[in-house]
């Protein structure tokens, strides 16, 4: 399957598309594990920016 040819890609059809979509929405599916590791974050301001915190100077 390509995605220049199909427009349901991955999908095989309009009707899987949404059925995943709807699995999602309804909690069906979850991620059972954290996309990243929390403590690579410990110590970061969550008000500030990303763009704030480059260039700074310890």
């Amino acid at each position: 399957m390509d995605s220049e040819k199909v427009a349901d890609f991955p999908f095989c059809s309009e009707r899987c598309r949404l059925l995943d979509l709807g699995n999602w929405a309804s909690e069906k599916y979850v991620i059972s594990q954290p996309a990243f590791d929390e403590s690579e974050f410990e110590g970061i301001d969550a008000s500030e920016s990303p763009a704030e915190g480059q260039g700074r100077k310890q």
